[in-house]
C-alpha cells in the first residue's frame, strides 16, 4: 500500500494536510481508496461557529469545560459552512438548528455530514399581561352572551391567543400550547419533517380551555397585541423588545427534543475521534446547562436533560 500526500489546502489561512491513502491492485483486484484527514500540527479542531450567542457559549466551553487536549480555533460560519466542511474546509460546524441542516443537507446532497450534539434552544414563550399561569380553571372569558366569569389569575377559557403569522411561528406557538396542555394536536412535539414544523389549527384535534387563536403580523404593534390579547406567543427577542424577560413566560417551549435545537455537526471522518466526543459531552453536559440558565435567563435553554 502506497501513502501519497497532495498539497495543502487553507481554512482561515492555516494550512492542514489532506492525506489520502491508496490501495494498489492485487491480482487484477482493485480496493476503493480511502481518504484520510490529518489535522494540524497542534491538533485543533476548526469550528464554524454563528455570531452572538452561538459563538460566547462555545467560547465559554472551550475555556471552561474542556481538557487541555481539546483546543478549538472559532471560524465565522459563511453561508455555505456545510458545503465547505462537507468539502473538508474545517472540521466541525455550530451555527444552526436541525430544520436548518437538514434542508441544506437534501438540497446539496451532504450525506457525509451528521449532527452529533444537541446544544442549546431559543424558545418561542406564552406572555400575558392580564393572567398570571396556565394552571386548570373553571374561569371564562370572551363568552359574549353572558359576563366573563373570572374568580382568579389563570389564562381562562375561551381566551385569544395571538400566534405568529408565519408558518413556522403558527406552528412552534401550537406545539407550545400542546406542551402546556391548552391543545391537543393530532401528532406529537419534535419531528421535523415538513409537515411537523408548518401544521396549523387544522392539526388541533381538541382546544382544552377553548382558546381563540389568531395568527398575526406583529411589526410594530407588538406592545398593543401584548396588552389587548389574553396571551401571545413571542420569540426571547420579541419579549426584549416590549421590556419582557422569557422568565415571565406563563409556559415555554421544551428544551428537549425540541426540533430547533442548535446543533453541533460533524463530517463522517471524524467519527469516533476522541476530541469530538469530549467536545459533544461538554456540549450536553449540566455545567452547560447551568450555564445557559444563569447567563440568558430562559433567552436560551438546554436541549438536552443531563
Amino acid at each position: 500500500m502506497s501513502t501519497v500526500v497532495v498539497r495543502p489546502w487553507r481554512v482561515r489561512g492555516r494550512a492542514l494536510l489532506v492525506a489520502v491513502v491508496a490501495a494498489t491492485a492485487l491480482l487484477g483486484c482493485g480496493s476503493p481508496a480511502q481518504v484520510e484527514y490529518a489535522a494540524g500540527a497542534d491538533g485543533e479542531l476548526v469550528v464554524h461557529v454563528g455570531a452572538g450567542d452561538d459563538r460566547e457559549i462555545l467560547t465559554y466551553v472551550a475555556e471552561h469545560l474542556l481538557p487541555d487536549s481539546v483546543r478549538l480555533r472559532l471560524v465565522e460560519a459563511g453561508r455555505d459552512a456545510n458545503g465547505e466542511l462537507a468539502a473538508g474546509e474545517g472540521d466541525l460546524a455550530y451555527f444552526q438548528h436541525t430544520p436548518a441542516f437538514e434542508a441544506d443537507v437534501a438540497q446539496h446532497g451532504y450525506d457525509n455530514l451528521s449532527i452529533v450534539a444537541a446544544v442549546n434552544v431559543v424558545p418561542y414563550g406564552l406572555y400575558s399581561s392580564k393572567w398570571g399561569d396556565v394552571a386548570d380553571t373553571a374561569d371564562w372569558v370572551n363568552v359574549g352572551l353572558v359576563a366573563d366569569q373570572v374568580s382568579g389569575r389563570s389564562l381562562p377559557h375561551g381566551s385569544r391567543i395571538a400566534l405568529p403569522a408565519t408558518p413556522t411561528g403558527f406552528a412552534r406557538g401550537l406545539h407550545l400550547l400542546q406542551s402546556a396542555g391548552l391543545v391537543r394536536l393530532d401528532r406529537p412535539f419534535g419531528g421535523t419533517k415538513a409537515a411537523d414544523l408548518t401544521i396549523t389549527e387544522a392539526n388541533v384535534l381538541d382546544s382544552l380551555r377553548h382558546l381563540s387563536l389568531v395568527g398575526l403580523s406583529y411589526d410594530d404593534y407588538l406592545d398593543a397585541i401584548y396588552r389587548n390579547y389574553d396571551a401571545v406567543v413571542l420569540t426571547p427577542d420579541q419579549a426584549a423588545s416590549i421590556g419582557l424577560e422569557p422568565t415571565r413566560a406563563l409556559a415555554t417551549e421544551p428544551g428537549p427534543a425540541n426540533p430547533y435545537a442548535h446543533v453541533l455537526v460533524a463530517p463522517a471522518r471524524l467519527a469516533g475521534d476522541q476530541r469530538v466526543l469530549e467536545l459533544t459531552h461538554a456540549l450536553e453536559s449540566r455545567e452547560l446547562a447551568e450555564f445557559l440558565t444563569t447567563r440568558y435567563r430562559g433567552a436560551n435553554i438546554p436541549a438536552t436533560v443531563p
